[in-house]
This record gives structure tokens, sequence and C-alpha cells, in this order.
């Protein structure tokens, strides 16, 4: 009876080991870039006038963070894929890059 009791909670152990372990090796996702007005509109090559005009008219996504408008970085690189908007890709890939080397570096001096 003992050696059964022991067995299942060996076998219970396993399985929350297995499902740690398995957490533990999920990717974690990058963090969500937010751009403001003016970043989304110099990094697609317009004025903040037609992204205002393009959230009017509810051709580009947006959401409102503290009454402000923020673009997701992903949203407004779907709007180049799909040719809503006119941008080269490679000019996201590069902001991309730059704005989350900056991060790190920023992330890097923190005192937590």
């Amino acid at each position: 009876m003992d050696n059964e009791v022991v067995k299942t909670m060996m076998e219970k152990i396993d399985r929350i080991a297995d499902y740690v372990f398995k957490k533990d090796n999920v990717p974690k996702e990058e963090a969500e870039i937010l751009l403001t007005s003016e970043e989304a509109a110099d990094l697609l090559k317009i004025s903040t006038r037609t992204l205002q005009r393009m959230r009017k008219d509810k051709t580009i996504p947006y959401m409102m963070v503290r009454s402000k408008c923020r673009y997701r970085l992903t949203d407004l690189e779907e709007c180049v894929r799909r040719k809503i908007v006119h941008c080269n890709p490679k000019t996201l890939e590069e902001f991309k890059h730059n704005y989350l080397m900056t991060r790190k570096e920023t992330d890097d001096g923190r005192d937590w």
C-alpha cells in the first residue's frame, strides 16, 4: 500500500516537473513596441496629418494609451505588407533593430 502511494506521488511530481521545465523552454515573446504618432509617421514617411486621416478612415489600427494614440510596430508592419501604406520593409526592420538595441542598452543600466 505504501509503495503504491509513493509511486503515485512520484508520478505526480514527475508530471509537475515536466510541466515546469516545458514552460521554461517556451521562448519569450518580444516586448510589444508601441510608437507615438510622430514616430509612426516618421517611420512610414508620411505626415502626422495623413496618419490622423488614416486613423479616422480606419485604414490603420491604433490604440489609446492614457489619452494618446499609439501604434503597434507589428500592426504597421502588417499595413506595409498588405500595401495599405507604401514603405520600404527594410526601413521597418532597421527601425525595429535599432529600437531593440537602444532599449536593451537602457534596460541594462537600470537599477531594479
